[in-house]
């Protein structure tokens, strides 16, 4: 199970994706040979357009591009990422108090169990 923790000014939430679901939707992106800083951009800025919509309230696009988003952070920071700036695990993504950006962190260093 991989796991990404979300947290602003106006959510905080826990998104579990199945190990093998995680593997099928990278490999599918990596396919399509995007350009990494650009799904990077691309990703947070989903995360930060539905982090305060409850699961209710988004549609199936929202759901599919938050997931979409989720893995591709997470496999970002353990696997493509500069390797001072990889995490090895779970990820936190804290987002500024003005909505201007983000800090990822190891999950393990910000969430208590």
């Amino acid at each position: 199970m991989i796991t990404v923790y979300y947290k602003s000014s106006k959510a905080q939430w826990k998104y579990e994706l199945e190990e093998s679901e995680h593997e099928e939707i990278i490999k599918n992106l990596m396919e399509g040979k995007p350009d990494i800083s650009e799904m990077f951009e691309e990703s947070l800025d989903i995360l930060q357009e539905v982090s305060a919509l409850d699961d209710a309230d988004m549609d199936e696009d929202e759901q599919i591009d938050q997931t979409i988003a989720v893995a591709f952070l997470w496999q970002y920071f353990n696997h493509l990422a500069p390797e001072d700036e990889r995490i090895l695990g779970d990820i936190a993504i804290l987002e500024d108090e003005d909505g201007t950006g983000v800090t990822v962190l190891p999950a393990e260093s910000v969430v208590e169990d």
